[in-house]
């Protein structure tokens, strides 16, 4: 983020998300478990990609509107054969 005056740069921020280590261990019993792990976010591609590699997910699904969520999960579902 860039915080400007007219066309003076005050100030330049940068934002980045946290990976909890509850996180990290949560998604590697559920592995362990052979349960496939996904991402759906609403985040862009680029920090969904970022968090999914991270994170080692089996999937991501980013840019979906809070609106779009359901149809987005019965999506999956037929992707995953689950019901």
């Amino acid at each position: 983020m860039f915080l400007l005056e007219g066309n003076q740069l005050l100030e330049a921020l940068s934002l980045a998300d946290i990976i909890r280590k509850e996180s990290r261990e949560a998604i590697s019993k559920l592995k362990g478990m052979r349960i496939k792990c996904l991402m759906l976010t609403g985040d862009n591609h680029y920090v969904a990609a970022w968090l999914a590699r991270k994170l080692e997910l089996d999937d991501y699904f980013a840019e979906v509107l809070p609106h779009e969520k359901t149809g987005k999960v019965k999506e999956i579902q037929k992707i995953y054969h689950r019901h």
